[in-house]
């Protein structure tokens, strides 16, 4: 069955609250923490690599030769989401973030096409081979987290353990919704009426982005620093420079009968880390039906830590405890021969 934590085993729940360490939601980031994060991105190597769209880019740090990390990240997010945590992961590892196609510094799909769920797993693949790596521990988070999940399953022979931080499981639809959500989507697609907003403060921008659902409990300072990889300034202000089409419904979901034989297939050792303020306090019935599927997989271990959506920003040393306990000491129970998940189409 599935390892369920509902405490944290790796680290002491009553030391995380009473620690100094982003405990209190939007308080003031910790100083040394954003110091860390500086200094890492000074020292970090930029990755550019060519795919068939344009260039996907972002960072790495650790030895070169080292066992390689990718990381992937969450959905309006970039790849300095992830660097936070990588000021607390031991560098005996080559960790590679980068920017998904349409966010950060990673061009945007043609204007001919629309984004699905589908497309980012050859996208991933392309940054896979286009970094020339063959086995590798995956970290993704939120919708990166999702993505990651489908990737290990389609392929397996490529991911030697994987962690997802709150995202893990895409939301699926009902079949009979699926020809009205189809509808929904095309018609706002069509109309694109979504345009980027001018503004003219950054700080003041930072503060409203944590009082939103996705980053609440996030320092305005912490989100200044990751922002600043998806602004740009323009002589009126700053502006979002996400591809706007992420903004919009996707055209299709999957259903039940696509999710959960995929989510059948995993063999690869995976470590869920639940955050108790995110995901999982929507209640969305998609979530809690696929947290339930997850229960008899006994490659799943789900550990919750109390903390926000963005808990790897807010909470990073319990975090990082858990993701390197996870890679260095869990070892998988006997040989593995995984299957890979065929799609049989949407």
């Amino acid at each position: 069955m599935c390892t369920l934590f509902k405490k944290c085993t790796l680290y002491n729940v009553k030391k995380l609250r009473s620690s100094g360490i982003n405990a209190e939601y939007g308080g003031m980031a910790n100083a040394s923490l954003l110091s860390q994060c500086r200094a890492l991105l000074a020292t970090a190597r930029m990755v550019k690599l060519t795919v068939p769209w344009g260039v996907v880019q972002g960072i790495e740090v650790g030895p070169q030769d080292a066992p390689p990390v990718l990381m992937v990240h969450g959905w309006l997010d970039n790849c300095y989401s992830f660097v936070p945590l990588l000021t607390e992961l031991p560098m005996n590892r080559r960790y590679i973030a980068l920017d998904l196609p349409g966010h950060g510094h990673s061009s945007h799909k043609p204007k001919s096409s629309y984004l699905h769920v589908i497309d980012y797993i050859m996208d991933i693949e392309h940054m896979r081979r286009g970094l020339k790596l063959d086995k590798i521990d995956l970290i993704g988070h939120s919708l990166g987290g999702m993505l990651s999940g489908i990737y290990t399953a389609t392929y397996p022979d490529h991911i030697k353990k994987f962690v997802a931080i709150d995202g893990l499981l895409p939301f699926h639809q009902p079949t009979d919704k699926v020809v009205e959500n189809l509808r929904k989507a095309s018609d706002m697609l069509v109309e694109d009426k979504f345009n980027h907003k001018i503004y003219k403060d950054l700080d003041a921008l930072s503060e409203k982005v944590t009082r939103t659902i996705f980053y609440q409990g996030m320092a305005p300072e912490m989100a200044h620093f990751m922002l600043r990889r998806s602004l740009q300034l323009l002589p009126e202000g700053y502006q979002f420079t996400y591809d706007k089409r992420l903004r919009y419904p996707a055209l299709i979901r999957m259903t039940k009968d696509i999710l959960f034989p995929l989510i059948e297939s995993w063999k690869t050792p995976i470590l869920y880390l639940v955050a108790e303020d995110g995901f999982k306090i929507f209640h969305h019935p998609s979530y809690e039906e696929g947290i339930k599927w997850l229960e008899p997989l006994s490659n799943v271990h789900l550990m919750e830590f109390p903390g926000p959506h963005h808990v790897h920003m807010t909470h990073v040393e319990p975090v990082s405890q858990a993701v390197i306990e996870f890679l260095e000491l869990h070892q998988p129970e006997g040989p593995i021969k995984p299957k890979p998940f065929e799609f049989q189409g949407i």
